[in-house]
């Protein structure tokens, strides 16, 4: 499953803590085809998201994908569960901006940036990635995400107004650990967004020839 879940990331309930945002949903697609739906909620380090895929091609990515990051004073805890063609459980504990701890079950996920102090300060979780741009009114400021096994880099590199919309342009670079989808291990994604009336109304990554978007519902 992680091929298509990885180009997503990106990527449920109420979480305990400050005030949540309206929970939101996407569907997910690969060209014209329909994969499935993702649902958000939340804001800042306390936000939750569920991606359920039905509708790969041939059933090989079907299965879900479930992140939760939650903020307890200054430790901040993260927990990715993958299930269907393959199994994964992340979990990473972070004080303020400093990853304290990780681990990954099956041991065989691990990369060598499952370490905790190879993890540069400032890194933020999957989830807290995609509040960020889910509770934006425009393109997002320069952010590095740290999933367990890499560490990310994102910054918008052009926004443009068209009407209501503002479309951004935005540079998704792995800097730490290995590329993305094997054998090919993609260290970078074209990824764009579009804000509608100040609200995101689609998402895209494109890489290896595929492009899968989100478009809120």
């Amino acid at each position: 499953m992680t091929r298509i879940l990885l180009l997503v990331a990106t990527f449920s309930g109420l979480l305990a803590g400050p005030a949540a945002a309206e929970k939101e949903t996407y569907k997910v697609t690969l060209g014209h085809r329909s994969l499935g739906m993702l649902q958000f909620e939340g804001q800042g380090s306390n936000a939750k998201l569920l991606l359920s895929l039905d509708n790969t091609p041939f059933g090989l990515d079907d299965g879900t994908f479930e992140a939760v990051t939650q903020a307890k004073g200054h430790e901040v805890d993260y927990l990715g569960t993958s299930r269907g063609s393959e199994t994964r459980d992340i979990a990473i504990v972070r004080d303020a901006d400093t990853v304290t701890a990780v681990k990954i079950t099956p041991r065989s996920e691990m990369t060598e940036m499952t370490d905790a102090e190879k993890v540069p300060a400032g890194v933020i979780s999957p989830t807290e990635f995609f509040a960020k741009l889910a509770n934006s009114e425009t393109c997002p400021s320069p952010m590095a995400m740290y999933d367990g096994r890499r560490v990310v880099q994102m910054a918008t590199t052009a926004k443009k107004q068209n009407g209501n919309t503002v479309i951004c342009d935005i540079s998704y670079r792995v800097v730490l650990g290995p590329g993305y989808v094997w054998p090919f291990y993609f260290q970078s994604f074209d990824v764009h967004a579009a804000y509608d009336a100040r609200k995101l109304a689609t998402f895209s990554m494109s890489g290896g020839g595929f492009t899968v978007r989100l478009t809120r519902q």
